[in-house]
């Protein structure tokens, strides 16, 4: 089992764990998975210059399977961890489609630019794109919406804490996997373009229920 498969686990469990414990927040946790599973297609933009992790499935690489279930687990989580900041209930059933094929457009079409325009990486050409989104929330609302920032910092240490378990079976992984020359520094062992990428896709993540659905109450 490689490291990054070691690594889904950690977050399947946490995500389930989550599951079981809030049958109140059920349906935003689904919610959340499913949200960010679009995005995980992008992984095959970020091989091999940010990232090189062995697949379990190599006849589909670049694409992984490890990334799907990753983004399933992440984005599940951090909604149920934004629950605990924002507590506002939504009613799922009553999501505008046409918002959240916005949202899609919006968050592909500035990374395709960055990515194209610009020398940073893969990585955070997606880390920009949500935090030009998020920041636009904030501006509209920052008497609520700054309480993301909770959400950000718990799920950042959530994945701080997930690599460094996987580091605990596999001491090399970190540097193996991720292109360190090409990124940022490590903090606490953890890349930090995975810690960016934690706290602002769970700060955005927090807000998306109250936009994109039609019930705000």
């Amino acid at each position: 089992m490689s490291a990054f498969l070691l690594g889904d686990i950690i977050f399947i469990f946490a995500w389930i764990v989550l599951f079981l414990v809030s049958p109140k927040t059920r349906k935003l946790q689904l919610f959340g998975s499913l949200l960010l599973i679009p995005f995980g297609f992008l992984d095959i933009c970020f091989r091999p210059d940010y990232c090189h992790p062995p697949l379990l499935i190599k006849a589909i690489e670049p694409l992984s399977i490890e990334t799907l279930i990753y983004c399933f687990g992440a984005g599940g989580i951090a909604a149920v961890f934004g629950s605990l900041f924002i507590k506002k209930k939504f009613d799922l059933s009553k999501i505008i489609l046409s918002r959240l094929a916005v949202f899609l457009i919006i968050g592909f079409g500035i990374y395709f630019v960055l990515e194209f325009m610009t020398k940073v990486n893969a990585m955070n050409c997606l880390n920009y794109s949500f935090l030009i989104i998020w920041g636009f929330l904030l501006i509209v609302n920052i008497k609520e919406n700054w309480k993301s920032i909770g959400c950000a910092l718990l799920f950042s240490i959530f994945t701080i804490i997930a690599i460094n378990i996987g580091l605990l079976f596999y001491p090399d992984f970190v540097s193996e996997y991720w292109n360190l020359d090409a990124n940022w520094p490590l903090f606490l062992n953890t890349p930090s373009e995975e810690i960016f990428f934690a706290g602002i896709m769970a700060a955005l993540w927090v807000l998306l229920p109250k936009y994109l659905i039609q019930n705000k109450s």
